[in-house]
This record gives C-alpha cells, sequence and structure tokens, in this order.
C-alpha cells in the first residue's frame, strides 16, 4: 500500500500519478533525478570518447539493503525490463553475487513488483511476489514511509517534474520515474531500515563500473574545501569494489552555494551550467581503505532522505578530484570521464577553480 492506493490501482500511464509519486519525496530526490537525466546524455558520448571501445549502459536500477539483525549481510534488487537489450545483466548480477544476496525484480503493470533469487549470474528459482520474498529475508518495521514537509518543497518538485523530467522521459515517465520510487518507499523500505541505490552501470569492454553523479556544492574545513561522502554510500562503494566493480565517483558543482537553490538553473540557464563544473575520481580499494578509515562527520537533518535525524559522512577533499569539464560540454565530460576509464586524469580539481566558478 502507498498513501495514493495500493500499487495494482495505480494508473501509471497518468504522468500526474508519477509526480504525485515523486511530491511524496524529499524535492532533492526529483532534483537528483534531473542531474542523472542530463549525465545520461553525457554517457551516451562515452563510447565516440573512448575511440570506438565498446561501452554500453545497463538498462537496470539496482537497490542495496542491509539484514537488520546482521549488517554484514546485503541484498542487492536489481529490477529489469523484460523485451530489453539484456547484454550484460548476467555479467553484472554474477558480479554482485560476490557480495550480495541478488534478486532480480520485475515489475507489471496491474500486478506490482515480483523477485526471483540468482545464483551465478542465473536465475535460481521462480519468480515470487516481492512481498513474500521479503517476508522470509527481513522483520517488517512498524515504521511508514513518510518526509518532513520542510524537505518537500513543491515548488522545487513542480519545476523539475513538469519542467523537465516528463517532457524529457516522455513515454518512459513511468518506468524511470514512478516505478523505481515505489520500488524503494514502498516496497523495500518498510522492511529495512536504509535503502542505497547504484548509479549508472557501463559495461566498457569486459569491465564493469559504476558511474555515480551527485549534484552539490563544497564546504569549507580548515581553509580546504570539501564533499560529503556518507558513511553508507562509502560502505556500499567498498562492496561493489569486491564485486571487482569499478567506482567513479562524480560530482557537479552547483555554482551557488545555497541549499535553497535547487537544480532549475541547469534547464534554464546556460551561462549558470558553464558555471557548473564536473568532478569525478576513481576509488579503488586503497582509497575507499582510506575514507572509510578517515573520522565521521555528521550533517543535519535536511541531508537524510526523510529530512530527520543526522547523516554520518567522510568528508572528501575537493583536489582529490580531477576537473572534467563544465556541464555546458558533454562532450567535454564524456572525454574526461573516459581518461577516467582509462586511469588516467588530465588535471586536477584546485580550491581556486571551484571558488573561482562559484556564481554566489
Amino acid at each position: 500500500m502507498t498513501p495514493l492506493g495500493s500499487v495494482e490501482s495505480l494508473d501509471l500511464k497518468n504522468p500526474q500519478t508519477s509526480f504525485d509519486i515523486l511530491a511524496l519525496d524529499k524535492h532533492q530526490i526529483a532534483e537528483g533525478m534531473v542531474v542523472e537525466s542530463l549525465f545520461d546524455q553525457i554517457i551516451e558520448r562515452i563510447p565516440a570518447a573512448l575511440g570506438g571501445k565498446q561501452a554500453r549502459v545497463l538498462d537496470v536500477d539496482t537497490f542495496v539493503v542491509r539484514d537488520p539483525q546482521v549488517s554484514t549481510k546485503g541484498y542487492a534488487f536489481v529490477l529489469s525490463w523484460s523485451g530489453r537489450e539484456l547484454t550484460g545483466l548476467g555479467r553484472y548480477l554474477k558480479a554482485l553475487g560476490r557480495a550480495f544476496t541478488t534478486y532480480q525484480v520485475a515489475y507489471v503493470d496491474g500486478a506490482g513488483f515480483s523477485a526471483r533469487l540468482v545464483r551465478d549470474g542465473k536465475a535460481a528459482g521462480g519468480w515470487d511476489a516481492l512481498e513474500s520474498v521479503l517476508a522470509q529475508l527481513a522483520v517488517k518495521s512498524e515504521r511508514t514511509y513518510s518526509v518532513d514537509g520542510r524537505v518537500r518543497r513543491q515548488d522545487r518538485q513542480l519545476a523539475s517534474f513538469w519542467g523537465y523530467l516528463s517532457q524529457t522521459y516522455g513515454d518512459r515517465l513511468a518506468e524511470r520515474v514512478a516505478v523505481p520510487r515505489l520500488l524503494v518507499n514502498w516496497g523495500l523500505q518498510p522492511w529495512f531500515r536504509f535503502v542505497w541505490n547504484i548509479d549508472r552501470v557501463l559495461l566498457v569492454g569486459d569491465s564493469l563500473w559504476v558511474l555515480e553523479a551527485k549534484h552539490k556544492f563544497p564546504y569549507e574545513h580548515a581553509g580546504r574545501l570539501q564533499f560529503g561522502l556518507n558513511n553508507g554510500e562509502a560502505r556500499l562503494i567498498g562492496d561493489l569494489i569486491r564485486c571487482g566493480i569499478g567506482v567513479i565517483h562524480s560530482i557537479v558543482v552547483k555554482p551557488y552555494w545555497d541549499m535553497n537553490i535547487g537544480s532549475s538553473y541547469l534547464i534554464s540557464s546556460f551561462n549558470a551550467r558553464q558555471s557548473a563544473l564536473v568532478i569525478g575520481r576513481t576509488i579503488d580499494e586503497a582509497g575507499i581503505r582510506q575514507i572509510l578509515g578517515s573520522a565521521t562527520a555528521h550533517s543535519p537533518g535536511h541531508t537524510t532522505l526523510t529530512g530527520d535525524g543526522r547523516l554520518n559522512y567522510k568528508p572528501l577533499a575537493a583536489s582529490d578530484f580531477a576537473l572534467l569539464a563544465n556541464l555546458a560540454d558533454p562532450d567535454a565530460v564524456a572525454g574526461g570521464i573516459a581518461r577516467l576509464l582509462d586511469g588516467r586524469v588530465e588535471r586536477q580539481c584546485t580550491d581556486t577553480d571551484l571558488r573561482a566558478a562559484r556564481l554566489t
């Protein structure tokens, strides 16, 4: 059940339903989807930037949870769509199996979600209703999923959804927006304390890569600029590396260093996009060991999923990232990512670069 009715009863062909689902989340979820969509346009250019080396994006959404009683035990749920090009899916599921108990998830309009266990990249059981599968894995929480109204700014949700997402995704709106949010918030969240998503998954030659794209501005500590990586995401990166999957952590740096300014500038202002620098870094085994071993800092409630409590995070120095390009030049950003995939860095980011690009 959702606040809008049962999942099976929702009319996902109606764009308003997708908005109503998204409006129940914090506004940064919608704004993050805008950034992800813009990054998809960059990812499309990566094969050319790699000089023709085969590269493809896997058409999946992946969510990771931890066992409520045994935090070292994790589960990965991979939402895929039947009838689509599935090249690389088996390889990806097999890789995840090195660190997680893995399930493939399907959504059927009018019937809801189903899941099946995967071992060694292959189906190890039949399809069952997702709720039946989860009932065997975890103790259902009494908490209902709700987000503090202070972090659900409808003006920012409206701008992201009707100003960009609805037009960009068109007839794929439900699968790109509504279905993943339904799966996270009312499929998985009631059973587990936290749910983490894995951003875009790329198959480059024979190698799997996860490309994360965040949208944030830096903060200053002891005269140096830093970004935060929450502890759960850092631990997830460590798991992915253990799976043999490469990780690129990238950030679209907001030129407006103000939490009250959303992502609409990415759509409406070319000059602002020119000032939105894109930085990135690969994180390998040594890198994640150093990150996880560093001191933990704490951020206020507005940074959490539901808008309350606090978030524990690891500080990342801005100077540890490569400066790729600005968001207004997607070909240059794709070239920068291609260099990272090849293990090359053309130019490190400096605090001076970020301060010079700042608009307010």
